[in-house]
């Protein structure tokens, strides 16, 4: 009897090591539920106005569209994003914005060199840092970076090139991290925007960048803090 002791003991002990872990991993991925906070955030996200006055025009959404479910259900984002394509009422161009909060090492990972290059289309020149300085509706100034990619596509029958910005918010300024699941480890959830425009030839001009300039204030007025 007192040789199984032991062996009973170390059992336990597993055990409840491997609960723990598993608790705790849970927790970090939202698997036993929702995390504290985004369910506000998650709100405050779908407020977002399908206009936003533009220094020329106004970017005027066509209405919310819905991601592919194995999408949803790989990054475990359900009711937790928007998708939606905004058109310029003077210059017609139009832009693809996605943003979603969800658990940080689901939608952080997932750029647009893994998720879009493919049979179509091939990445045109590495992904270069964009700045923006953004002026609040408060009058405070913050300073996001996002990161730029473009893609041209490899046959005529499909427009020409795309161009790609995202970043990574914890619910202040966007930033554009070479690692961003192990900088921000440290929060359970984190919000992801990516905007994308479709343009014929080097010259098309940048629909995003005069986008992202209209609507980063608007944005940043619909987040909140991560945890």
């Amino acid at each position: 009897m007192k040789r199984i002791e032991p062996l009973l003991i170390g059992i336990v002990i597993i055990a409840i090591i491997t609960v723990a872990i598993t608790r705790y991993a849970g927790s970090m991925t939202g698997r036993w539920g929702d995390f504290d906070g985004i369910k506000e955030a998650r709100a405050v996200l779908k407020t977002l106005p399908l206009e936003i006055d533009g220094a020329v025009g106004t970017w005027v959404a066509d209405g919310e569209r819905a991601l592919d479910s194995e999408s949803i259900r790989m990054l475990r984002i359900q009711n937790s994003y928007i998708l939606r394509t905004y058109r310029n009422t003077v210059t017609q161009e139009a832009v693809h914005l996605t943003i979603m909060v969800g658990p940080t090492g689901r939608i952080t990972v997932h750029t647009p060199e893994i998720c879009f290059g493919g049979r179509d289309y091939e990445i045109e020149a590495a992904r270069t840092h964009i700045p923006f300085s953004v002026q609040l509706a408060s009058g405070e100034e913050i300073e996001d970076m996002f990161w730029r990619v473009d893609f041209v596509g490899r046959t005529l029958d499909i427009d020409n090139r795309i161009s790609f910005y995202w970043a990574v918010s914890t619910g202040g300024p966007w930033e554009a991290r070479n690692n961003p699941r192990r900088d921000f480890r440290s929060y359970r959830f984190v919000y992801r925007i990516q905007a994308e425009a479709f343009f014929g030839s080097a010259e098309g001009g940048d629909a995003v960048r005069r986008f992202l300039e209209d609507a980063l204030p608007v944005i940043h007025e619909h987040l909140r803090p991560c945890s």
